[in-house]
Order: C-alpha cells, then sequence, then structure tokens
C-alpha cells in the first residue's frame, strides 16, 4: 500500500501547506480520502491520469475537506475521464448533487459515470474500506437543533486493510476515544493531531501502532509534549512523501 497526504493543513489557509486530502493506492485501487483545496494541483503535479482514481471519499462537509473537489470533478470532466467514478459522501447526497448543478457541472455532460453513494456504504463496493462515524461534529448539535437544520452531524474516519498492514486516516476528531476500534492494530494512522487534547493523541501508542502520522497541523501542547518525551513511532506529516505499509 502506497500513501501519499497530499494536504497537511488546517480549517485556517496557510501559505505553505494545503487543505486536507490523501492519495491511497492499494490492491490496484486508487482512493483519494478528502479533497481540500489544492488537490488538483496536486493531482497534476503527480502526473495521475484522469482514469486513474477510482473512489473519493468525502470524510465531512467542512471547507478544508471539500473545498477542492467541485474543480477536481471539473477537471476530470475536462480531461476526458471514462471510467465510472464513485464518490462517497458523509450526508445529505442529493444535496450535493443540487450544488453541482448549481454551478453548472452538469454530471449529463461528462463522458464518465459519477455514482454518489452513502459512506457508510463504501464496504459493499470496497470491501477493503471501512468508514466508522466519529465525535467531530457533535458539537454542533444544539444551533442545528436550534435552527432546525438538515445538518446530520455525520463525520467519518477510514480504515484501509489489505495484507501488509492496514492504514488508518482519522480526518478530524475530537477525542481518539471515538476511532479506539478502527485504529486498533493499524499499521500506520494519519490523526488530527489539531483538535483533540494531546493526552488523547499520545494514547494511540498504546493500540499496537507501528507508525502515527501527525496532521492538521499539531497544537502547541503536542509538539511540547513530544519534544520533551520524544516517541519513535510518532512523526510529523510532510507533504507529498511516500509512505509505504
Amino acid at each position: 500500500m502506497n500513501i501519499r497526504i497530499l494536504g497537511t493543513g488546517s480549517g485556517m489557509p496557510s501559505k505553505a501547506l494545503n487543505c486536507s486530502s490523501i492519495l491511497v493506492q492499494s490492491q490496484n485501487k486508487t482512493y483519494l480520502l478528502d479533497a481540500g483545496e489544492g488537490i488538483s494541483k496536486m493531482f497534476l503535479q503527480l502526473d495521475l491520469a484522469p482514469d486513474d482514481l477510482d473512489a473519493i471519499m468525502i470524510s465531512h462537509y467542512h471547507p478544508d475537506h471539500i473545498g477542492g473537489l467541485f474543480l477536481l470533478i471539473q477537471m476530470l470532466y475536462l480531461a476526458k475521464r471514462e471510467q465510472p467514478l464513485h464518490l462517497f459522501l458523509p450526508e445529505r447526497e442529493q444535496d450535493f448533487l443540487a450544488i453541482l448543478t448549481m454551478f453548472y457541472t452538469f454530471p449529463e455532460k461528462f463522458g464518465f459515470q459519477l455514482q454518489i453513494h452513502p459512506l457508510s456504504q463504501v464496504s459493499e463496493f470496497f470491501p477493503d474500506v471501512i468508514a466508522q462515524i466519529n465525535d467531530h461534529l457533535h458539537g454542533y448539535r444544539e444551533i442545528i437543533s436550534k435552527n432546525a437544520l438538515k445538518n446530520e452531524m455525520k463525520a467519518y474516519s477510514i480504515r484501509i486493510n489489505s495484507p501488509k498492514g492496514a492504514f488508518v486516516y482519522s480526518s478530524d476528531i475530537s477525542t481518539t476515544d471515538s476511532i479506539r476500534e478502527l485504529v486498533d492494530g493499524a499499521h500506520t494512522v494519519v490523526v488530527d493531531a489539531g483538535h483533540p487534547p494531546a493526552e488523547q493523541i499520545i494514547q494511540l501508542e498504546d493500540f499496537g501502532i507501528r507508525r502515527v502520522l501527525l496532521t492538521h497541523e499539531p497544537s502547541p501542547e503536542l509538539r511540547q509534549l513530544l519534544q520533551e518525551n520524544p516517541r519513535p513511532s510518532f512523526e510529523h506529516a510532510i507533504e507529498g512523501v511516500l509512505y509505504n505499509i
């Protein structure tokens, strides 16, 4: 399995970093996990062909995780993609399709089938992939209820299994407690190191994980903790670097 992190930035745009996105190549499939701003540029820099991508999985609807998706779809259309593309979304699939058409990006004009599914069903199409709801959006419950909004507060973490080991992308989380079962025994975990308390991140060393890659701009508390007490299995995720399992 090859893992290339295309964006490690947080919700605050950075001069140096792209927003959240990871490209995973495993067992003859290529998956894009999230599509933050900058993803189309990274695709061009990697010389990926328009038909190389098998599926896109969006963990949740924060702009730094989906902001580049519309331009990416347009790029694949203009680049003459032909193969069907599976797009897995966390919630409100029909609303997303309405936004796509509002942007004058009409699937009827594509040279490929855009097949949109709930992310909860990803294992039915790709059995090596598991999507599990996490706790990232739970803090929005009051404002959603107060305003009778349609938001379903669905945010996912994703595990991809392979014969040589499993990879987990936490995406954004509030605590690592919400993904304990998902990360257990994984070879490599890319974890949101900006939102959870530092002590929660450090707890990952108790789950037999060989490599923890810290993304989403680690908090000052976590940086200080690791500086004072380094852990060999913890690394700062670097954009463009190819990690292997």
